[in-house]
C-alpha cells in the first residue's frame, strides 16, 4: 500500500486554521467591546459594585480561555506547517538516500 501525503493541502489547511483564528480574534474583540459597555451600567451602589466585580472575575475568566484557545489555534497552524515542511525535508533526504545506493550499484 502506498501512502500519498499531499502537503500543499496540509500547508493550505494552516492557511485556513490561520483565518479561522483571525475571524475568531475578531469576534472575541467585538464581543468584549460590546461588554465592556455594560460595566457602566450596574451603578456606584453596594449592589452595583458586587455586579462590577462579579462581571470583571467572569470577564477575566473569559478572556484568559478564549485568549489561550486562540494562541493555541496559531499553534497548531504552525504545527501544521512544520509537519508539511518536515515530511518534504524527509522525502528529499530518502530520494537523495536511494539515489546515493543507484548509483553505489552503477545504476
Amino acid at each position: 500500500m502506498v501512502v500519498q501525503i499531499d502537503t500543499e493541502s496540509i500547508r493550505q489547511g494552516a492557511q485556513q486554521l490561520d483565518a479561522a483564528t483571525e475571524a475568531v480574534q475578531g469576534v472575541f474583540d467585538q464581543f468584549k467591546s460590546a461588554v465592556d459597555g455594560l460595566a457602566d451600567s450596574f451603578g456606584s451602589d453596594m449592589i452595583g459594585s458586587l455586579l462590577d466585580l462579579a462581571h470583571q472575575a467572569v470577564m477575566e475568566a473569559i478572556n484568559e480561555c478564549v485568549s489561550t484557545n486562540i494562541e493555541d489555534l496559531g499553534d497548531y497552524a504552525n504545527s501544521l506547517r512544520q509537519i508539511a515542511e518536515d515530511h518534504d525535508n524527509n522525502d528529499s533526504d530518502i530520494e537523495r538516500m536511494f539515489q546515493e545506493i543507484l548509483d553505489a550499484l552503477g545504476r
